[in-house]
């Protein structure tokens, strides 16, 4: 008999540490420049680094949300996109004493390994943890390459190709909430509360993390529920305050979304790729069109294509699961990640839910994500029911490990950052030398502006300019100047402004997290030919500068000469200084108030006062006049004997035309106020007559001999904001405008800041739900992969 020297248990072990070796070693090789401390290449990443940096200032304040002037002339900043992931970053750079790029890099390589264990432990949990060790181990190895080896559109946010894009925090949040969902269902099958205690600090961090996965996971929650409803309506007691408390330590994140998302744009439904075509690969299609654009018949070559760049499996997969569909539904164990792949899949087709709850902005193409994370982990069990099928002349241990070493070889093979036309992971090897000399030279142009200047980039879809359109934010950051747009993930509603005034002759630029509700109205009151109507809009928004550097802006120069003057210019870049028109009359604001606001107690809210403010200033531009028009709400009529002497004249919008608004307005003609009335269809319904009387009742009006002196610094508006020396209105431009208490204040500088308790607060519910996880996970002792129960 020979001798036993190793027990099977001890082997098992050994499989599995050699196992993870070669998993991380891979995974170290395959991203290894994520420790070269440099600066990221990327679609959205440059803006996530600035944001990590923004937080660093914050947090180190005490803050967890606050104001930041990295863009749209100074914004609110972890309003709307919670900042937890930028404190992960910010504790590897204080634990490592590295720089925020370097921690970034860091965490980036974190969540990769984060979201692959993720995926294993979701797989192991509900579906194959019944298989003896190797056996999962495989299942799992091949759910996490198949995943990783996605070569869709990278806009979709999924794997690799979108994490290099900049969607690195969708996919740490995705992370998250897998987990999240297997201490809910562990606490179904084990009663231990501290499984309870697990979910309810993941699902707190879910909010923390990413807003948009946090809608999803709410998704994926109410569908578990669904599924196992038998069990938690006898443990509904459990589940009611579990739920009290994620609603408690994420109160501060709903709060602030839904009390202030006024101020923040709309989702923009543009085009995404399509999701079968992602999966089987984009570049395995543009091949395809290469092919036939030559003469070849293209079904041919794409399925060509498709099995000679190993991609073959993919295509395999959405065929078996076609016929195995009924059998996943019905078993228990894969009941629930079946519907979910069925749900996301049909979200990521169907922007109806977007259009219904605008919003809570969902990017529908972004639920791709989640199903193709949920198809990963169903892959491998489509890929045994087939096997079994034929059990007699298909062994299961052996093809499982063809298919891996398949996935492994095309894991190693594939270059995500070559397939994103990036030339190489790092932002600096990606440059030209005669690039970073021009980088270099623009950083040096921008300090020469004066101190708090704001400037309009331009922003174009395209990556031949120093790597994506993003690359304006953190040229403007180590200059010290002041954006006046900025990244999608908090767009504020004023990029929707830029984008309609951008109609008149600078509509080549991207679109960037924008509604596009009254674009046509303000469009239909130009006057040929355009006199600037942009160049008048980025002036009244506190805008001196523009830079770009396209043939198109070199056009916009040319046709506005006489506005525009280069005061710098770098290769294909230029600055250039915008002139205010000639021979304009200037006057004091005006006033602007809803009739809604006096007789039923409604707030003239933001975006209506926007739209109506802009359309008033396209009649004053064609009258030849120059002004503010300042919002007064309901809040404000307690204080308006003092908002009074600063303005020119009030205009009430109305609809009725009742007695007591024409009661009102002789109350302010008694005052010496001029008082207009309109009717607010009036504004595109009536072009001609109510540009008529507007002239009239303008004839009325002062005009103002020296106006320099009324030009105040500009932010934005945002209504928790507080003046120590007047009161703020909203104007135009939706910058904020101060109204000083007294004459002496009128030339001291303005001075406004937010409230410090809500963001100790947002701060403090944060860290509780950080420290609640730990000890959470510390009870649980979570273990990714369970020796004591491996199959012998």
């Amino acid at each position: 008999m020979p001798l036993k020297i190793v027990s099977k248990p001890i082997l098992a072990k050994l499989f599995v540490v050699l196992s993870l070796s070669i998993v991380f070693l891979t995974f170290l090789y395959k991203f290894n420049y994520l420790f070269a401390g440099e600066a990221l290449s990327g679609w959205d990443t440059p803006g996530h680094v600035v944001l990590a940096k923004e937080f660093a200032n914050i947090f180190e304040n005490g803050k967890g949300i606050g104001w930041s002037d990295v863009w749209f002339g100074g914004f609110p900043v972890f309003y709307f996109y919670p900042p937890f992931y930028y404190f992960i970053v910010y504790l590897i750079h204080f634990i490592f004493s590295i720089s925020i790029e370097s921690a970034f890099s860091v965490s980036v390589f974190f969540t990769i390994l984060l979201l692959g264990f993720a995926i294993y432990h979701m797989g192991n949990h509900f579906i194959w943890k019944r298989f003896p060790l190797a056996t999962r181990l495989l299942l799992g190895a091949l759910s996490i390459l198949f995943y990783f080896n996605y070569a869709g559109e990278g806009l979709q946010g999924t794997s690799i190709v979108g994490i290099i894009e900049g969607t690195v925090i969708s996919s740490f949040t995705h992370a998250l909430f897998l987990f999240g969902i297997i201490s809910l269902d562990r606490y179904r099958k084990q009663r231990y509360k501290k499984n309870l205690i697990l979910f309810v600090s993941i699902s707190s961090l879910v909010f923390y993390s990413h807003l948009l996965s946090s809608i999803f996971y709410s998704l994926l929650l109410l569908i578990y529920l669904v599924i196992y409803r038998n069990f938690w309506i006898q443990h509904i007691r459990e589940l009611l305050l579990s739920s009290c408390f994620i609603f408690f330590l994420i109160s501060p994140v709903l709060f602030h979304f839904f009390k202030y998302s006024e101020y923040t744009s709309s989702v923009f439904y543009g085009y995404s790729y399509p999701p079968i075509l992602s999966i089987l690969s984009r570049d395995v299609y543009d091949h395809a069109m290469r092919a036939s654009q030559a003469g070849e018949n293209i079904t041919l070559a794409f399925l060509i294509e498709l099995f000679r760049s190993g991609r073959w499996l993919y295509l395999f997969t959405l065929v078996l699961l076609t016929f195995h569909m009924r059998s996943l539904q019905n078993f228990v164990r894969s009941r629930f990640l079946t519907t979910v792949l069925l749900v996301f899949f049909w979200m990521s087709l169907d922007y109806s839910f977007g259009y219904i709850i605008p919003n809570i902005k969902i990017h529908n193409y972004r639920a791709f994500d989640c199903f193709f994370l949920t198809f990963s982990i169903l892959m491998p069990m489509v890929i045994v029911y087939s096997i079994r099928i034929q059990k007699k002349y298909l062994p299961l241990f052996p093809i499982l490990v063809f298919l891996l070493f398949s996935q492994y070889y095309l894991f190693i093979k594939f270059d995500p950052i070559k397939y994103q036309e990036y030339k190489s992971p790092l932002w600096k090897e990606a440059r030209t030398q005669d690039e970073l000399v021009l980088y270099d030279r623009l950083l040096h142009r921008l300090k020469e502006l004066p101190k708090g200047t704001i400037i309009q980039p331009e922003i174009i879809k395209t990556k031949s300019i120093f790597g994506g359109p993003h690359f304006w934010i953190p040229l403007f950051y180590e200059a010290g100047i002041r954006n006046n747009l900025g990244l999608t993930v908090e767009s504020s509603y004023y990029s929707t402004l830029v984008f309609n005034w951008q109609s008149f002759g600078f509509g080549h630029t991207f679109r960037w997290g924008t509604d596009i509700d009254w674009r046509d109205h303000l469009v239909a009151l130009k006057k040929e030919p355009d006199s600037g109507y942009f160049l008048d809009f980025l002036l009244r928004s506190g805008v001196q500068y523009m830079m770009g550097f396209s043939p198109e802006f070199a056009d916009y120069i040319l046709l506005h000469r006489n506005r525009l003057v280069t005061v710098a210019e770098e290769g294909p870049f230029q600055i250039i200084k915008i002139q205010p028109k000639q021979k304009v009359k200037t006057i004091k604001p005006i006033g602007l108030i809803h009739a809604e606001s006096l007789n039923q107690n409604q707030e003239f809210v933001y975006q209506k006062f926007l739209k109506t403010s802009n359309f008033l200033q396209m009649y004053l531009n064609h009258l030849g006049y120059q002004t503010k028009v300042l919002r007064i709400s309901r809040s404000n009529l307690e204080d308006l004997d003092q908002i009074l002497p600063s303005l020119s004249s009030v205009i009430l919008i109305t609809d009725q035309n009742g007695l007591g608004e024409v009661s009102w307005i002789k109350g302010l003609d008694q005052k010496g106020i001029p008082t207009f009335l309109f009717a607010e269809s009036s504004l595109t319904n009536a072009i001609p007559l109510t540009e008529e009387n507007l002239r009239i009742f303008l004839n009325q009006i002062p005009v103002i001999q020296n106006p320099n002196e009324s030009i105040q610094p500009t932010q934005s508006y945002f209504s928790p904001k507080q003046a120590e020396n007047g009161i703020l209105l909203l104007d135009d431009s939706a910058r904020e405008y101060l109204i000083p208490f007294s004459k002496e204040n009128q030339k001291q500088l303005v001075v406004t800041s937010l409230p410090e308790l809500p963001g100790k607060i947002y701060l403090g519910m944060m860290l509780v739900s950080f420290f609640l996880f730990l000890s959470g996970f510390i009870l649980t002792k979570i273990e990714y992969f369970s020796f004591s129960n491996a199959k012998k």
